[in-house]
C-alpha cells in the first residue's frame, strides 16, 4: 500500500536525483513534473492565500520540499 509518507520520500529521492542532471533544459523539465506530481498527488493549492496557508500548516513537510524543487527551477 503506497501512503503519503511513502511518496513524499519517492518525491524527495526522485529530487535528488534531479538535482543530479547535468543538462539544464532536461533538469528544468523534469523538475517541472516533480512539481505538477506533487501538485496532483497532494492537491496542493495553488491559489487562495487561505487555502495556501492551511496547507503549509497542515502539510509542512510537502511545503517545504515544493518550495525547495520550486526555488531550484529558478536556479
Amino acid at each position: 500500500m503506497i501512503t503519503k509518507t511513502n511518496d513524499l520520500n519517492q518525491f524527495c529521492n526522485r529530487f535528488e536525483e534531479i538535482k543530479q542532471v547535468q543538462d539544464n533544459t532536461l533538469k528544468a523539465i523534469r523538475l517541472s513534473a516533480l512539481t505538477t506530481d506533487m501538485e496532483n498527488v497532494y492537491d496542493i493549492p495553488r491559489t487562495g492565500q487561505l487555502r495556501i496557508a492551511a496547507f503549509k500548516q497542515a502539510y509542512p513537510e510537502v511545503m517545504s520540499l515544493y518550495k525547495e524543487i520550486s526555488q531550484e527551477r529558478v536556479i
